[in-house]
């Protein structure tokens, strides 16, 4: 039974993301000496089903939830200047396409700038990438309500099971059944235990459902207002790109605007990826603050059950509750904090050490009434604290080390090219329109990245909370917990020994095959244009020949 013992002693750790031994919770239960009292009445408190474990998977583009008719760069062959047109230069007219008169021109480049004004601040804000997040998390929750609905349907049987087995117990033909009354107490004693056993464990079921249902709405409320800024940013898009058309009338862009457009795209796709794994990950890092706390609590309010005087029954199953509530809470959080990473192994906390937290949860008030259930229990909270703190410090690890430093490297990159992208943009306006664009009251400045404005908001963050314990008046008990040295936050590892970083394809996904399908393109491109050239020539070869033949046959006439 003392299986945890050897293990709570353990002051080091090793390498590799082996910090903290696992917890553990004994097999087979010991039957108290004496009946447990009547369980009083709580509050149901809500409570999110761990996930069953996922299979990885590699993270996906968000941002093609919704698509932009352009920026993305149409085919090779459709960028190409037509034959007999200077590729580096000379744009291609559309016979198509109605030319715009200079004042329309100017007022619709004016419109153009506007709107940049107007998407940076919604790009900014990734209202692309955390639309796909909520949406996928929906998705998800959906998933785990059919899976406890299931479990709840099956706990509902057991109580009322065990709760035939305790009334069957009180018949007069199951009392002369017993030799004495020694023997008829110790079996009622085992299946009241069972069946407060089974009432527990249907209020924790009932209230993850409660507690799924409400995160479902809060987040699909969200996903109702996420869906509005998208239309809106996918609106202006269309816009833009409208608007691109009639200002060169149909015409192609300079080689160089072709090339900066490509490499914009494929840089802001990057960004993307990066700002949706910075997004997720610092949501799974407030979900860890809130289970570390939980945690905390938890391990300090249990070890002062056996402090309390033996006939102050109700105060507790009190503190009990408040342990339950609180180990409830911590379970969901790190559950949800799976669930926004399910393509990442977590090195602490996998879905085994919690389904180890849930079932110690489920006998709570089993474990309070013996010294060796009490310690059992004990050594299980303090394990899975210390190992929540060492996965916390991971995260902090992670993010600070390589995605906060990725993001704003891409940011720059992006930055810089978006800028040129619509320097090159407006050389050509200006070449069109014949005039300086100062005078036309437009500046040719920069064009600033506000990504890096857009700050993550920790309160933002729906999380588990433990419901408040009651007293019969209405009111909290009135116990305090005091911070000890002991069963305080645990030491942090040094970093040697925290597990590894994932790499870059886990945290964002294949960036080197975009990176090689960029290259693919560029190359495509200039082979491209390089055909292009060579027909140029071949029909100015092709002219000149024409015309030495027509002036041979002129003189020979």
């Amino acid at each position: 039974m003392g299986v945890c013992a050897s293990q709570q002693s353990t002051a080091t750790s090793p390498k590799n993301g082996q910090a903290y031994p696992k917890a553990t919770y004994p097999q087979q239960q010991t039957q108290p000496q004496h009946p447990p009292q009547p369980q009083p009445q709580h509050q149901p408190y809500p409570r999110h089903q761990p996930q069953p474990q996922h299979q990885p998977h590699t993270t996906h583009n968000q941002s093609q939830v919704y698509q932009r008719t352009q920026p993305t760069a149409p085919p090779l062959e459709e960028r190409t200047p037509p034959e007999g047109q200077n590729a580096q230069n000379q744009p291609h007219q559309d016979p198509n396409m109605e030319k715009q008169s200079p004042e329309a021109t100017l007022k619709m480049l004016k419109r153009y700038i506007e709107l940049e004004g107007i998407i940076r601040p919604l790009e900014s804000k990734n209202v692309v990438g955390t639309f796909a997040i909520k949406k996928e998390g929906v998705s998800d929750i959906d998933k785990s309500l059919t899976e406890i609905e299931g479990h709840y349907k099956a706990a509902c049987d057991k109580v009322a099971k065990e709760k035939a087995d305790v009334d069957n117990m009180q018949t007069p033909s199951t009392r002369a059944f017993f030799k004495d009354q020694t023997s008829f107490d110790a079996k009622l004693s085992k299946e009241q235990e069972e069946y407060l056993e089974a009432v527990n464990e249907q209020e924790v079921v009932k209230n993850q459902l409660s507690s799924l249902k409400s995160q479902k709405a809060a987040i699909q409320r969200e996903i109702d207002s996420l869906s509005k800024e998208v239309d809106e940013l996918n609106k202006y898009y269309e816009e833009q790109d409208d608007l691109l058309d009639k200002i060169f009338s149909g015409e192609y862009g300079s080689d160089l605007e072709n090339k900066l457009e490509v490499e914009v795209d494929q840089l802001r796709n990057r960004k993307e990826r990066v700002a949706v794994a910075k997004y997720k990950w610092d949501n799974s890092k407030v979900l860890l603050q809130h289970a570390c706390t939980q945690l905390a609590f938890t391990v300090r309010r249990w070890l002062e059950i056996p402090k309390v005087q033996a006939n102050n029954v109700q105060a507790k199953y009190h503190m009990a509750t408040e342990c339950r509530n609180n180990v409830i809470a911590a379970s969901q959080n790190i559950s949800s904090a799976h669930r926004y990473l399910q393509n990442i192994k977590f090195p602490y906390c996998e879905q085994s050490e919690l389904d180890t937290l849930n079932k110690a949860c489920n006998n709570i008030y089993i474990d309070m009434q013996s010294t060796e259930r009490h310690q059992h229990a004990f050594q299980c909270y303090s394990v899975t604290h210390k190992r929540a703190a060492a996965l916390l410090q991971w995260f902090n690890n992670v993010i600070e080390g390589t995605i906060n430093k990725d993001l704003k490297q891409v940011q720059e990159s992006y930055s810089t090219k978006a800028s040129a992208l619509r320097q090159e943009r407006l050389r050509l306006i200006k070449e069109k329109m014949g005039g300086n664009l100062s005078d036309l009251g437009i500046t040719e400045g920069g064009q600033r990245d506000d990504t890096k404005q857009a700050g993550f908001k920790a309160d933002e963050t729906a999380f588990a909370k433990p419901e408040e314990v009651k007293g019969d008046d209405g009111q909290p008990p009135s116990l305090s917990t005091e911070e000890s040295g002991s069963t305080g936050a645990p030491t942090p590892l040094p970093l040697d020994e925290l597990a590894p970083t994932p790499s870059s394809d886990e945290l964002f996904g294949n960036i080197e095959q975009l990176k090689k399908q960029h290259e693919q393109e560029l190359k495509e491109f200039e082979k491209a244009q390089e055909i292009n050239k060579a027909r140029m020539e071949q029909g100015l070869q092709e002219k000149l020949r024409q015309r030495r033949n027509r002036r041979q046959r002129t003189e020979e006439n």
